[in-house]
């Protein structure tokens, strides 16, 4: 709810008062609602709007019941003390540029907010509304360690929130009671919800260990979307990153979607270099979880990744993974480490990295000191089964400085060099070296040696590959030593790459080897940094039908079909107006074929945009679709936007843009006000942008009551008579509320 304080009359007089009256006059629609100020009193307090607590400590220490509400008016608290909110029991603020929790809480994983309970505990509430600031300025000086500590609880929602300089942590969800679970827990929180939130500056690495700006652990369904999750602010080897697994993570069915998130550049030699990584997301022990929509700065990272019940493992698409500036160092995009199964990769972007996907196999025994199967699975922790990466354009890939093996695609053996490789799709993709800083290998097999490597169901097809200084595609070294079998290579583009732009196998060709059809030309893309298709690229229809939809006569090579840059999307109109504080964004199309999706981007200086939504397309219409999207948090001031209208094949091309300010004001306003002492009557013109209930309060100095009434308005002016009892001279405040907003007027009645 939006507070705006108007004053007439004698300026300065009562200053305090007035605060203490509009708490006053801010009381309670409901009596589960509780209300906390930086003016109330934890001593003589009794949490009603007229006399409310001072601090959160005291409301979470006193509102136990589920069912209530703890509202904190706006204004700046400082808690020195940890607070603890009951199941049930939801937070809320009144928007998180005007409530500020200050942390002044020391000590080692000392947090502010707990909310912890036996596991499978219903929590059945939300934190709303608050920015939470944990004083965090450099390695030396901070406060407190983390914000809020949620344990044993589902139905946990957090949303538009400000989570800022916590010196450990910003946010953990711990789905159940047990400290490092070394297999399935059994227990998991579901239902729990983190979404339109900003996480700044609040995950460490010590070099003992790195933390996240949001951990997760122990979690079925849980979904994470439409944050920004910046971990970018401190020295070199001291930030963590945006998304970690807790207790060994066991995720099952989590969304990651509609995300920013960013991960300060890489800066070691090697990886793991004081404790570092360049991992933006890293989870563990995961089945069926998402990763879509995201804007990445950093790599996804995933380990012990097996699909359960589910029908995959994981399923990462339409991300964009790069950096806009290419870091010197060594810099991965997807890390799949130990066994991984039905994994499915398609449809991103990878700007700017090293390595764009890699799968890090361990031997058979090696469980990384995690234990997630007793007795382990057939084959270990080797073992790459019915993995797909398709539709993937992999641009300026590059060498790097330090340690790490650059490539589009690879499989690589961390000391045993015995990866198991049991079914691998490669379709469609685009990959292209950056010049001057080219890897050797384009898709790279070299690291299975060993005896007990093996390859099977290797299906290489419809990708173009352009800049490779050694080859295209290349096996391990050694007669004898490929250990691939069946193994498809057709329909592929590869130019300008070592080797004569063929495959190199060291060790021999795979057994029941298929290479045909498959080119060295020239893929003629649009630019150095427009990977589709020319029209006059041989490659247009010289693919061969994998599953996927395509246009023309057959599959185009690469990860863009030729022609869908201009998409087969009419839009008829694209517009943008504010409500209340919310813009609401209504487009409508006329033609759609083979449309995917609308990403809404939004900006504040009308270059720079981001992405903050999703909404589906229709798919296939010749008829006028009508789409609409509320942007619920804009910027202050001026807010642009525009559509990213997205293709099956993940082609995509933006709308016009749009714009409209976030006026941020009241829909209710004061006009003329006649209130004079011993009339027992008074007359108000109100003016309200639109038609809406309300209700009008008029209280005099001491706080005593005057008035309280309904009142229903009108778009436009209204006049309001009311009846009242007769008054004295004085001051006296006047309050006009909603379920949304409030106003307040002060006055002098003589």
């Amino acid at each position: 709810m939006k507070t705006h304080l108007l004053s007439a009359g004698k300026k300065g007089q009562h200053a305090f008062l007035l605060a203490g009256i509009l708490l006053l006059l801010s009381f309670a629609s409901s009596a589960t609602t509780y209300y906390v100020s930086p003016l109330g009193n934890d001593n003589t307090g009794t949490g009603t709007l007229a006399n409310p607590w001072k601090t959160l400590r005291k409301a979470t220490s006193t509102v136990t019941a589920a069912g209530n509400t703890i509202h904190l008016v706006a204004g700046t608290y400082t808690e020195t003390q940890a607070s603890s909110l009951a199941p049930g029991v939801s937070l809320e603020g009144e928007g998180l540029a005007t409530t500020i929790v200050i942390s002044n809480i020391t000590g080692q994983w000392s947090n502010l907010l707990s909310l912890s309970s036996g596991q499978d505990t219903n929590g059945n509430q939300s934190i709303s509304g608050i920015t939470f600031d944990g004083q965090y300025v450099n390695e030396t000086t901070y406060k407190t360690w983390i914000a809020i500590w949620i344990t044993g609880r589902s139905n946990v929602v957090i949303h538009d929130c400000k989570i800022i300089n916590f010196k450990d942590r910003g946010v953990i969800f711990d789905g159940n009671d047990a400290t490092d679970p070394h297999s399935d827990p059994g227990h998991y929180a579901t239902g729990n919800k983190f979404y339109n939130n900003t996480v700044l500056n609040s995950a460490a690495n010590t070099g003992n260990y790195g933390a996240g700006l949001v951990n997760i652990g122990g979690q079925l369904g849980m979904e994470i979307y439409n944050n920004t999750l910046i971990q970018n602010q401190r020295p070199n080897f001291k930030n963590g990153w945006p998304l970690k697994y807790w207790d060994e993570g066991w995720l099952k069915g989590v969304k990651i979607y509609n995300n920013i998130l960013t991960k300060a550049p890489y800066v070691g030699s090697y990886p793991g270099e004081n404790g570092d990584w360049d991992f933006a997301i890293e989870f563990f022990n995961i089945q069926g979880i998402e990763i879509y929509n995201n804007t990445i700065q950093g790599s996804i990272d995933l380990n012990y990744n097996r699909k359960g019940s589910y029908a995959f493992t994981a399923w990462i698409h339409h991300n964009t993974l790069h950096h806009s500036t290419l870091n010197s160092n060594f810099e991965s995009g997807i890390i799949l480490e130990f066994r991984t199964e039905s994994i499915i990769i398609e449809d991103n972007i990878f700007n700017n990295v090293s390595s764009g996907v890699q799968f890090n196999t361990r031997g058979v025994a090696n469980t990384g000191g995690n234990n997630p199967e007793t007795p382990a699975p057939a084959g270990g922790y080797s073992v790459l089964s019915n993995n797909i990466i398709r539709r993937n354009l992999f641009s300026n890939v590059y060498q790097g400085n330090g340690v790490g093996t650059a490539a589009g695609i690879t499989v690589i053996s961390e000391g045993t060099d015995d990866p198991q490789i049991q079914g691998l799709d490669i379709y469609n993709n685009t990959i292209v070296a950056k010049s001057g800083d080219a890897p050797w290998i384009g898709i790279d097999f070299t690291s299975m040696s060993a005896p007990t490597a093996s390859g099977s169901n290797i299906n290489i097809r419809n990708n173009i590959v352009v800049g490779f200084g050694d080859a295209w595609l290349k096996g391990t070294s050694g007669a004898g030593n490929t250990h691939l079998t069946g193994v498809v290579v057709t329909h592929n583009d590869a130019w300008n790459n070592g080797s004569g732009n063929t495959p190199s196998w060291p060790g021999g060709n795979p057994t029941s080897y298929t290479y045909n059809n498959n080119k060295a030309t020239n893929p003629l893309f649009v630019s150095t940094t427009d990977f589709r298709l020319q029209p006059a690229s041989t490659l247009i229809d010289a693919g061969i039908y994998v599953g996927s939809p395509y246009a023309g006569n057959a599959p185009d090579d690469g990860y863009n079909e030729f022609g869908a840059g201009a998409l087969p999307i009419t839009l008829v109109n694209f517009t943008v107006k504010e409500n209340n504080g919310k813009n609401i964004l209504n487009w409508s199309t006329a033609n759609e074929i083979n449309s995917s999706y609308f990403s809404i981007e939004r900006s504040t200086d009308g270059k720079s945009f981001f992405p903050i939504g999703r909404v589906n397309a229709n798919g296939f219409s010749s008829a006028e679709i009508k789409y609409s999207f509320t942007d619920p948090s804009p910027a202050d001031g001026k807010n642009f936007y525009r559509l990213a209208m997205t293709d099956l094949d993940a082609s995509y091309e933006y709308s016009k843009i749009v714009s409209v300010n976030n006026k941020r004001s009241q829909s209710l306003r004061f006009g003329y006000t006649s209130l004079q002492a011993g009339n027992s009557s008074a007359v108000i013109n109100v003016s309200s942008s639109k038609a809406q209930a309300a209700n009008l309060v008029i209280a005099d100095a001491a706080g005593r009551l005057i008035l309280s009434a309904p009142v229903q308005l009108q778009a436009g002016i209204n006049t309001l008579n009311k009846s009242m009892p007769a008054i004295a001279a004085g001051i006296y405040y006047l309050r006009l509320f909603t379920t949304e907003e409030s106003v307040v007027k002060s006055i002098i009645s003589q």
